[in-house]
């Protein structure tokens, strides 16, 4: 194992922060969840007469209670298509992005972070080659042990919603409904195309991520049970750092 280029796995970090946009793997979580839109007729949850700035951290605190959600569905970035599937649990999250043919599954849980790419994503971050190599020495382990590396903090943004959404400036655009629920839209001046779209009756959750080129992220089963959030066992880490010493 020490004969692996840890360099590139670095390089490889930095390279997803900069492409990451979104997730899609096989489900490796059982959720429970509610349902999105009350049965009853909600009555306005009074965010229409607030500022952009105060719907913002509405949504954030209505996640904060909720304890977990689901982000799901497709962003661009870069002129790529991405796709995501997020499961958030308190501090703990797991999730998926893929690009194309390559994926990435990361992992947080017990204050650790983990992460497990693809032969592909290997082979995009390198080259032929030096990927192949080192999608072998890998093979279906995580990494882990480069907290202290920039790229590998920014790429475990997307465990929050400020990872996902955190606009410099912003305000107050559109109404619609979103899954049959009224929603105030709030835009990246930014970014023009980016929206997110928060419940304006019930809770104030955030229901929809939307972008350019009909780039649509869904959150649901806020509230719901996710499991398998168990670190993996240490057969299947490779930890960079102590490589590196």
């Amino acid at each position: 194992m020490r004969t692996i280029p840890i360099k590139v796995a670095l390089i490889v970090l930095a390279l997803a922060a900069t492409t990451l946009a979104g997730c899609q793997s096989e489900d490796k979580t059982v959720l429970t969840p509610p349902s999105v839109a009350p049965t009853a007729s909600p009555a306005s949850n009074g965010i229409k007469a607030l500022s952009a700035t105060e719907i913002l951290q509405r949504a954030k605190a209505a996640l904060m209670e909720a304890k977990s959600f689901r982000a799901k569905g497709t962003l661009h970035q870069d002129g790529e298509k991405t796709l995501i599937d997020l499961k958030v649990s308190g501090l703990s999250f797991i999730a998926s992005v893929s690009f194309g043919k390559a994926k990435v599954e990361l992992l947080s849980t017990g204050g650790k972070r983990y992460l497990r790419p693809s032969k592909q994503f290997w082979i995009m971050s390198t080259n032929t080659q030096q990927g192949t190599v080192l999608a072998q020495a890998m093979g279906d382990r995580w990494v882990t042990g480069a907290d202290k590396d920039p790229a590998f903090v920014d790429l475990f943004a997307i465990g929050s919603l400020d990872g996902l959404f955190r606009p410099k400036r912003f305000d107050i655009g559109a109404v619609k409904e979103v899954a049959g629920v009224e929603a105030v839209g709030l835009m990246d001046f930014d970014d023009i195309e980016k929206k997110l779209f928060v419940a304006a009756v019930g809770k104030p959750y955030p229901l929809q991520l939307t972008g350019k080129n009909g780039a649509e992220l869904a959150f649901t089963d806020f509230g719901a049970t996710i499991t398998d959030l168990a670190a993996p066992p240490e057969s299947k880490v490779v930890n960079i750092g102590e490589l590196a010493g």
